[in-house]
């Protein structure tokens, strides 16, 4: 890529010049919008309790990225990066989240499907190794929304280098599952245990609406509750939570592959967050003395201009590293081999092109087995 070039170069020309009249770029400082660091947090380890542990699904968080290309130079975005940032950081929370002994099966989803009791969705708002920023909302099949959150961490010169099972911003991730937890530990069991069963009855209804019409209702506000269960033992029920089960089969399956590309793109992920850091302390700094007119401060020495080409040299190498990581982190997905009963199905293409195979394969067996149409 060649944004990385026009990032640098005001830096390496600030390094060069002089104070001059410039004005400070206004993003010198964080945005007012923008909350305070999470800081110091203990990640809470509630073995045990709630009594009732659910399922969550955490869909891939959205990279946030402008549309607006004109603006990404500027912002230090680059596309391919951010994408696999999102991915990254969405396993990092699930394995947060499975640290915390609060749930079940903690997944992470290509898209929102109904096939979760609680959904985690995200943005990424800010990310350049210095300051992290994302939004988080969780709501959980009842309509019920659990967290809708701007989370920040900074951070700070002795997260760097990054060490093994370390990441910089390791407290964003725990303050994100101490508030879930939080929510979860004030619902009281009966209140919990409708969340699996309305979630249950929303993804048979999604099978076929005119089998489970009636189980559910929902109130003005939109939130759903079981009117009636099915009876024990009801063959269409255990038919759903078959084709359920295949749908789980494919998750944890593609799971492994999101591990296996996590783990390979850590260690230069980690460097070029490192960088990000260095440089947008640098640019502050810069920023900072021209704002108050210093004449003291780095000068323009050969010295300083072969120290500055360097670390240019250093982190486009980086950069190409990262971004060929990137693009296998966001489209070379494996073939997923699945097998129901006595057929045998590959599925190819990315995730959310598997995912959207898969399911419409399991309404298709849905319908074959029940006599019923396919559900669109």
């Amino acid at each position: 890529m060649r944004w990385m070039s026009f990032l640098l170069l005001p830096l390496m020309l600030a390094a060069c010049a002089g104070g001059g009249d410039r004005q400070p770029d206004a993003s010198a400082a964080p945005p007012p919008d923008w909350p305070a660091p999470v800081g110091s947090v203990a990640l809470q380890d509630g073995q045990g309790e709630p009594d009732v542990l659910l399922d969550i699904g955490i869909v891939v968080i959205d990279p946030g990225i402008p549309e607006d290309e004109s603006t990404l130079a500027r912002q230090g975005i680059f596309p391919e990066i951010r994408q696999a940032e999102a991915r990254y950081q969405s396993v990092l929370l699930r394995d947060v989240l499975v640290a915390s002994n609060q749930w079940g099966a903690v997944r992470v989803l290509p898209h929102r499907t109904g096939s979760s009791p609680l959904v985690v969705t995200g943005t990424i708002v800010h990310s350049d190794g210095q300051d992290l920023v994302l939004s988080i909302q969780a709501t959980d099949t009842t309509g019920r929304t659990w967290l809708s959150k701007t989370y920040r961490d900074s951070a700070g010169e002795s997260d760097y280098p990054v060490t093994r099972d370390a990441d910089p911003f390791i407290d964003l991730y725990r303050a994100i599952a101490n508030d879930l937890a939080a929510v979860a530990n004030s619902l009281d069991g009966a209140a919990l245990a409708e969340i699996p069963r309305v979630m249950e009855l929303r993804y048979a209804a999604s099978l076929s609406p005119e089998a489970f019409a009636g189980y559910l209702t929902q109130d003005a506000q939109g939130r759903y509750s079981a009117q009636r269960l099915p009876a024990a033992g009801d063959p269409m029920l255990a038919r759903v939570q078959r084709i359920q089960n295949q749908e789980y089969l494919f998750i944890d399956t593609v799971d492994e592959q999101y591990v296996e590309l996590f783990q390979e793109m850590a260690p230069v992920y980690n460097l070029w967050r490192q960088y990000g850091r260095e440089q947008s302390i640098y640019k502050d700094e810069y920023q900072q003395r021209v704002a108050n007119r210093e004449s003291h401060g780095r000068r323009g020495t050969y010295a300083q201009m072969e120290q500055t080409y360097s670390a240019f040299r250093s982190v486009k190498i980086q950069q190409q590293d990262l971004h060929e990581l990137a693009i296998g982190f966001n489209t070379e997905v494996a073939p997923t081999v699945l097998e129901v009963g006595d057929a045998v199905f590959r599925l190819n293409g990315t995730l959310d092109a598997q995912y959207d195979e898969w399911r419409n394969i399991l309404r298709q067996i849905f319908a074959l087995e029940t006599g019923m149409p396919a559900s669109p």
